[in-house]
């Protein structure tokens, strides 16, 4: 099955990427990046949970004009985390801040903040930071294998993937009324 020639998720990244450009953001994981001490701070955005939004699993199947019915959207939530880096801690300070400010600032993406492919498929897409404890960031940083540096989680909902799933409804042509007398 060949695959889709859109690419949501890595759109939504890619729209987070470039609402971060002043702060030269990098998408590996945050145990492989390292600062070289001719580097500027950056900070990085790691996708690290991809959940099936649960209200999303309510839609129904949408009716095209000529009949046709499309299946509903796979609904998802993004987690991402987001790491400063820099040669010193004052200044990842610094770096965390201003991501913060600019997410905060942007928390709902509508038209031209959007890639073009994802006008297509959603309204706005919402940015929330989530209330991780350090237990749960600990846990984040654990599964990685590497030691905990300042971190925060955000949520990226909804992000709708197109289904290529879909169907012709069949037309009635006969009638058949059963009536009986209680």
């Amino acid at each position: 099955m060949p695959l889709s020639p859109v690419n949501i998720i890595g759109d939504v990244t890619h729209t987070l990427e470039l609402l971060l450009d002043d702060l030269t953001p990098s998408l590996v994981s945050p145990a492989d990046l390292t600062l070289g001490e001719n580097e500027s701070a950056r900070i990085n955005i790691f996708l690290y949970q991809v959940l099936e939004n649960p209200f999303g699993k309510n839609r129904n199947w949408r009716t095209r004009p000529l009949g046709d019915q499309e299946y509903p959207p796979l609904a998802l939530n993004l987690y991402y985390l987001l790491t400063p880096y820099a040669i010193d801690e004052l200044t990842a300070h610094h770096v965390l801040g201003d991501a913060m400010r600019i997410l905060h600032d942007n928390a709902i993406l509508r038209d031209a903040q959007l890639a073009e492919s994802l006008r297509l498929v959603v309204e706005q897409l919402a940015i929330a930071l989530m209330p991780l404890g350090l237990e749960e960031l600990t846990r984040i940083w654990n599964s990685l294998q590497s030691a905990y540096q300042l971190s925060v989680a955000y949520e990226v909902r909804v992000v709708l993937v197109p289904s290529l799933r879909e169907r012709t409804p069949s037309r009635v042509f006969t009638k058949v009324d059963v009536y009986s007398q209680l």
